[in-house]
């Protein structure tokens, strides 16, 4: 071949070889989001390759599907999509999984459950959000019913009435029980063998648990084969009087090493422990919070935002920054700050780039009269940097009916019957697209409640949205042109 020839051909190859190199390197990420708060639990997906901006109609419906009543966002794992519902009957809860692409259904179970008006809350639905794995699909409902499926048929793996399985939840409805038992609203997400939740057990269930004051409440957390369902281990302890434990039914705590051992970290009776995963004892703990700051038990637990570096809520519902080296014998936790103004009882915030977005209420009411206000603005959705804690900016006009989640440099916002695209800007809040009227108030329920029925995060993954209103559940295309 000619010297000329030659050099043509290699600089030709090693162009060809740049350009296929730059077109991996730039190729768009695709994540699954196969559990509650998506694949790292804390409300961000990784997704790359997505719109920055919406045109005035919003991105592209790729399809509707119309769904009962549920508090559970979708799960999105390949071509698979789980969810649940509470059927119209209010006598029967389905979990149904579809595809991902159409929406077309390729499974479902439907069970008998209690009239829902026998638990706190009961027209929310089923509250927790499904969880797909590689084989299976797990799912609880409102009243404790839990399953383990096959993915790929649906065919019951296992399926456990958690409700009868715990002292605290016999008897536990209305009228029979503790009045503020609300349901079960931790998912079930397997760590290895098992599967976590907590839960609290009041003294008397005929004083609400902000009025006890003589009557002595319980924590406890169950641990539960991921094999059978059946229980592992359970660890209890009494709280100090007054005390929420770490919350109703929900949560599955901090999964860490610790002196070697599988462990998780849970925050309870105002104190952090660890519990070791093999058996539940306890390891460890510190005493984090005063005697009048309970922390707050709706959605909080400790989220890794660096390293050694954990967000949690130290003072009461407002947030708090702890350093704390869990490889060592003794972590000596230190607070860098505390009582920042970001109330993760409403929706958990996200962190992008060094900066906590989450919301606020600035018209402080009962949670009850918010629900049944679902147009007023409340909230306010606030920017603070992670390190010091100090806020960048407030935008005030949110309304009841709140959450989000980020991916790409984007901040998924929903307010109520709204989707605002915000970006993830420190210095200024900016909008960069909004769906407005997504869905209408009908067949919300009783007014006490509509502002609490849309409250499901929008769901990233795979170049799609996945957002479920009071009705439906719709899915839009948000992949960037190619």
């Amino acid at each position: 071949m000619p010297i000329r020839a030659l050099l043509l051909f290699c600089l030709f190859g090693v162009s060809v070889a740049t350009a296929a190199e730059n077109s991996v390197a730039k190729a768009p990420i695709v994540t699954d989001w196969p559990h509650w708060a998506g694949p790292k639990s804390n409300c961000t997906s990784d997704e790359t390759g997505l719109l920055k901006e919406w045109s005035q109609d919003g991105p592209p419906v790729q399809f509707r599907i119309p769904v009962g009543t549920g508090s559970n966002h979708p799960s999105i794992a390949g071509n698979d999509v789980c969810y649940a519902q509470l059927e119209e009957d209010s006598l029967h809860e389905t979990v149904k999984c579809v595809d991902a692409n159409t929406g077309q259904e390729k499974w479902s179970h439907t069970y008998e459950v209690p009239p829902v008006y026998t638990v706190g809350w009961g027209e929310l639905g089923v509250r927790a959000t499904p969880t797909i794995t590689d084989k299976y699909v797990y799912s609880i409902g409102t009243f404790g019913h839990a399953f383990c499926f096959e993915r790929a048929t649906g065919k019951i793996v296992w399926q456990q009435n958690f409700r009868e399985q715990s002292p605290y939840l016999d008897g536990s409805l209305k009228g029979n029980g503790n009045l503020e038992w609300k349901g079960f609203n931790g998912s079930l997400i397997p760590l290895g063998d098992k599967i976590f939740l907590f839960y609290w057990q009041g003294g008397n269930p005929a004083i609400p648990a902000w009025a006890k004051t003589e009557v002595s409440d319980k924590m406890q957390v169950f641990a539960y084969e991921a094999q059978t369902g059946k229980v592992a281990w359970k660890f209890e302890e009494t709280c100090a009087p007054g005390t929420r434990g770490p919350g109703l039914v929900t949560g599955n705590g901090l999964p860490i090493q610790f002196q070697n051992e599988n462990c998780l970290v849970i925050h309870g009776n105002r104190q952090w422990k660890i519990l070791r995963q093999a058996d539940g004892k306890q390891v460890w703990n510190w005493e984090c919070s005063g005697p009048n700051e309970a922390p707050a038990w709706a959605s909080g637990g400790l989220k890794p935002v660096g390293p050694n570096l954990y967000l949690d809520d130290l003072n009461g519902w407002q947030k708090s920054l702890v350093e704390c080296d869990f490889s060592q014998a003794d972590p000596k936790p230190k607070v860098l700050w505390t009582g920042n103004e970001v109330h993760e009882a409403v929706t958990p915030p996200v962190i992008v780039d060094g900066h906590i977005y989450g919301f606020w209420v600035d018209n402080r009411e009962e949670s009850w009269a918010l629900g049944a206000k679902p147009g007023k603005a409340n909230f306010s959705l606030r920017c603070t940097d992670l390190m010091s804690g100090k806020m960048k900016w407030s935008q005030p006009g949110f309304k009841m009916g709140l959450s989000m989640s980020a991916a790409d440099g984007r901040i998924y916002v929903r307010s109520h019957q709204t989707v605002t695209l915000i970006e993830a800007n420190s210095l200024a809040y900016t909008e960069r697209g909004k769906l407005e009227r997504v869905h209408d108030l009908r067949n919300t329920g009783p007014s006490s409640q509509k502002g609490l029925l849309d409250w499901n995060m929008p769901v990233i993954s795979r170049g799609r949205m996945y957002l479920r209103t009071p009705g439906e559940i719709i899915c839009y295309d948000i992949r960037a042109a190619k």
